[in-house]
């Protein structure tokens, strides 16, 4: 499938225009990884958001209280969103991304999103709207894992 073709197939992204599309192809890329390998590690500049193509993805944290990193989520769904700090502008990463297969993500620089986003602000908005539903189960996910180690 080429990078037009799953950027139009990826739900969080629908509302997109053909020009937008253009747009962010040029700043996308497919990317795989091995089993075990990092996506992005907690502390590390946030220049990317990925979208989980095919595999399964664990998101990472590390409590004080425990000596291993605690899942938060692991995700395994098309489409879904991976590392949205990256869409944060100079921020940095807050959990570790490890591949718990080979996996297949689509990668794109988080900041020229934006900008895409920003150009056309309804869709802008339709498309935050969604990212803040999964940064919502995120820090829901997160509190639970946390209350579990008390």
């Amino acid at each position: 499938m080429e990078i037009k073709e799953t950027i139009n197939s990826i739900a969080l992204l629908n509302g997109m225009s053909d020009e937008q599309v253009a747009a962010l192809e040029e700043f996308t890329q497919i990317v795989d990884f091995k089993k075990e390998e990092r996506l992005f590690q907690v502390g590390h500049e946030a220049k990317f958001v990925y979208i989980l193509l095919d595999g399964k993805v664990s998101i990472q944290v590390q409590l004080s209280s425990r000596p291993e990193n605690m899942s938060i989520v692991v995700l395994q769904k098309y489409g879904q969103l991976v590392g949205w700090s990256g869409l944060m502008g100079g921020a940095h990463y807050t959990a570790n991304g490890v591949c718990l297969e080979d996996s297949s993500l689509l990668k794109i620089e988080g900041q020229k999103l934006m900008d895409v986003l920003e150009q056309n602000p309804q869709t802008g908005f339709i498309v935050m709207r969604e990212i803040s539903k999964v940064i919502s189960m995120r820090l829901r996910n997160l509190q639970s894992v946390v209350l579990k180690t008390i």
